[in-house]
């Protein structure tokens, strides 16, 4: 499981909208959403939120 409220938190410090990080990773602005707000966890979208926001994956692992 993740804790995903860490990715929301640091996502909401650089003041990046979902549309700026779908658009900058190459994916649709509703995989970011349900990503972040912990409907869908897909690891390897995880993985890849974490990078793009500067976030250790061991501070999202539970």
């Amino acid at each position: 499981m993740y804790n995903i409220e860490v990715l929301e938190k640091k996502r909401l410090e650089k003041g990046l909208s979902y549309t700026e990080i779908a658009d900058r990773l190459g994916i649709h602005k509703v995989t970011v959403s349900r990503t972040l707000k912990g409907i869908t966890m897909k690891p390897r979208t995880v993985k890849l939120l974490a990078d793009h926001l500067g976030v250790e994956m061991n501070r999202i692992v539970q």
